[in-house]
């Protein structure tokens, strides 16, 4: 057994935290300790790791850029000796590679989740400390791509270990019942999950419910939260079909939508590795998507989703209309969706392929030694 410490900006519900709380309860099961950090205050995640029987720290930043954050991230090192710290996300990155050996040598593994296109120092700041890093862990192979060709990253020492999507609690979910919501069972129900920003796409998205409007009735759901959310609004409001359409806000568990939908749309720019396309497809959820890499690495067209052309509005509509009355296709490709992603995004294959590559690191850091 060794101990690795877990680095991340907050324990606010949110992609990365949640996926480090759903891979760190397995972690002891492979012969990990795991310990989960974060720079800022401690969060509601903070408790539900405690209650899981993990040890959490929390570093109290007041801003991003608080130096006292860094020395209290150093005492907590020094206090808990772990043998390895892996960090996710940039000002987590940094925090580690900047005081993570100040007590002692050991391997720091850094990592991203996303392709930075719009964060102009994140790109910048990674460039010129990666080689803090003794490795770097990406969770989809166009983030590696990314990290390799745009930042210059060195190939041999960027890693591909996926997210992990919880398919059976996925599965076992409840769908929400429609008509709580003001949708009756007999038409389709089209969703789209996820951070309310401009690379999500929405605008786009709205003009292709516009076109599938135009031959369609359907209900859709915008579940999430972001700085875009009072645009978009504004546009569905002036839309004939805005009456058909709820925006949620953020919802703690996406299961009950995803469950209850007929359709998912994902009309993303850029991604590393999309959760919401990776639950969807846990759910059995056909998926129409933009041909971008991060889900081709998911998506075989025609089997487990459908990929459409990333600036082509009408052909997203095709594909949404062309679903919805294809309902046998559909079910085949869900189902065949969820094969796919029980078989290499489970929680329990990425949490053995993580404890290994940790075995790997700690094991050559102790010149070979064993490490459990």
């Amino acid at each position: 057994m060794f101990r690795v410490l877990l680095l991340v900006t907050d324990l606010q519900p949110g992609g990365t935290p949640l996926r480090i709380v759903r891979m760190v309860r397995e972690l002891p099961a492979n012969g990990v300790e795991p310990i989960v950090g974060c720079l800022a205050s401690r969060g509601p995640l903070s408790d539900a790791l405690e209650r899981a029987g993990v040890e959490t720290v929390a570093c109290d930043a007041a801003h991003r850029w608080d130096v006292a954050a860094l020395k209290r991230l150093a005492a907590h090192i020094r206090r808990l000796n772990p043998d390895l710290i892996h960090a996710t996300l940039f000002h987590a990155n940094i925090a580690a590679r900047l005081v993570g050996r100040l007590d002692r040598p050991r391997p720091i593994v850094t990592g991203s989740a996303t392709i930075e296109v719009e964060r102009r120092m994140h790109r910048l700041g990674e460039s010129l400390t990666y080689g803090w890093s003794d490795w770097h862990v990406a969770n989809s192979r166009a983030v590696a791509d990314h990290l390799r060709n745009d930042l210059g990253f060195p190939r041999e020492h960027v890693v591909v270990i996926p997210n992990a999507v919880d398919v059976a609690g996925i599965r076992s979910a409840s769908p929400v019942d429609r008509r709580t919501h003001g949708f009756p069972p007999d038409r389709p129900l089209l969703v789209w999950a996820g951070r309310m920003d401009r690379v999500k796409r929405l605008d786009f998205l709205v003009d292709v419910l516009d076109r599938v409007s135009d031959r369609m009735r359907f209900f859709a759901v915008f579940a999430g939260e972001g700085p875009e959310r009072k645009r978009i609004e504004s546009l569905v409001a002036a839309r004939a079909w805005a009456g058909d359409a709820r925006f949620t806000g953020w919802v703690r568990d996406i299961s009950g939508w995803l469950m209850a939908s007929d359709l998912v749309i994902f009309p993303s720019l850029t991604e590393g590795m999309p959760n919401v396309v990776l639950e969807a497809m846990a759910a059995g959820r056909c998926v129409v998507a933009s041909d971008i890499p991060a889900c081709r690495e998911l998506i075989r067209p025609g089997r487990t989703g459908v990929l459409v052309d990333v600036d082509n509005a009408q052909a997203f509509a095709d594909a949404v209309v062309g679903c919805l009355v294809d309902s046998e296709g559909v079910a085949r490709m869900g189902a065949q969706a969820v094969e796919f992603i029980e078989g290499r995004f489970s929680v329990g294959a990425v949490v053995r392929q993580l404890s290994g590559f940790y075995a790997d690191v700690v094991g050559r850091a102790r010149g070979g030694q064993a490490t459990s």
